[in-house]
């Protein structure tokens, strides 16, 4: 069972103490999430982490278990450390999305999302006066066409798709802004 997390660090079963804490800062540093854009590097990091913490047990405690009962103490340890670097590795993700969240970027972010739906609410609208504006000419000018009355329906249905995604979007983010930078 430990030879799985000698593996892991890359070390040989009969390293000592200071060659495990060695091999987990070298690995530690290469797959760390904040350095390592790999999308596996995350759980790499907590393996990491976990074959770590085992081998230093491992190595500091006392070896007076049976072998059934050192598989179980494993198995109890491996399920308990990988919800620990689970619920540790979740809240530092949480804390940089917070950090991230009182950045200028992330306020630029909001205001160009303002920006971009403000522009589809005025193109949504002005397609809805060419829609209108189309049918009443074709009305007055020539004689009205059962496709022409459906594509009319189609453009105003999407345009009201548009208008309603928009201001939803704009509501959204003006709550956003209100609960987040009203402080500040």
């Amino acid at each position: 069972m430990a030879f799985k997390y000698y593996r892991i660090l890359g070390l040989p079963e009969d390293a000592d103490l200071d060659d495990i804490k060695r091999a987990y800062r070298i690995k530690a540093k290469m797959y760390h999430p904040d350095i390592n854009k790999d999308p596996n590097a995350h759980e790499k990091f907590i393996e990491v982490n976990e074959a770590y913490e085992f081998l230093i047990n491992l190595k500091t405690q006392p070896q007076y278990y049976s072998k059934e009962a050192m598989e179980e103490k494993y198995r109890e340890w491996v399920s308990y450390e990988r919800e620990k670097a689970r619920a540790r590795a979740a809240y530092q993700a949480k804390k940089r999305f917070e950090q991230f969240k009182k950045s200028p970027l992330y306020r630029t972010s909001l205001r160009l999302s303002n920006i971009y739906d403000s522009i589809v609410l005025g193109i949504a609208i002005f397609m809805i006066f060419g829609a209108i504006n189309g049918i009443i000419i074709q009305t007055a000018i020539y004689e009205l066409t059962i496709n022409s009355v459906i594509a009319a329906i189609l453009l105003l249905f999407l345009c009201g798709i548009l208008i309603y995604f928009s201001l939803r979007g704009l509501k959204e983010r003006r709550k956003i802004i209100r609960k987040n930078f009203s402080n500040h």
